[in-house]
């Protein structure tokens, strides 16, 4: 992060360059959290379960949407969750052809699971911290997080449209 301290107007790209570079911990932090869980899953499922939790039942196309992969990709994907009893993939009710994806019982214990590992492990970090850092981390954190979510509804409700 020397190259924003030094400058701090630095330019979006060198910021951008900077929070990637300070984000790969937390990133390796939850991918140890995904491979602790008493059932271990790839970052690639993980962030399937997690659409599926955060969207609720979906169906395959918005499913793979969710994740910004092709329909086949996403098919695999969820026969390799299916196999693992994590999602359910169930008949439409409107149209038999389509299939409704949701987490099992056991989907969402081991969401609930990697959770509480990876809160864990962040809470030993953010102890080390100082309380100015800690709510500027928030803070910081809460409006990108807020920003990437209007970008990311944005492009769903474009997609749905067009």
């Amino acid at each position: 992060m020397g190259t924003i301290s030094r400058h701090p107007g630095a330019q979006p790209d060198d910021l951008a360059a900077a929070v990637d570079a300070a984000l790969t911990p937390l990133l390796l932090l939850s991918s140890r959290a995904a491979a602790d869980a008493s059932q271990r899953v790839s970052t690639s499922q993980l962030q399937a379960l997690l659409a599926l939790e955060h969207r609720g039942p979906l169906n395959l196309t918005r499913f793979a949407d969710a994740l910004n992969v092709i329909p086949s990709s996403a098919s695999r994907l969820c026969d390799r969750l299916v196999a693992a009893d994590l999602v359910t993939r169930t008949p439409a009710e409107t149209d038999r052809r389509e299939v409704v994806l949701q987490l099992t019982s056991n989907g969402r214990k081991l969401v609930r699971q990697i959770r509480r590992l990876r809160r864990e492990a962040l809470d030993v970090a953010l102890e080390q911290m100082g309380p100015r850092d800690r709510v500027s981390l928030l803070k910081g954190l809460t409006a990108l997080g807020a920003l990437l979510n209007e970008e990311r509804d944005a492009d769903e409700a474009g997609a749905a449209h067009g």
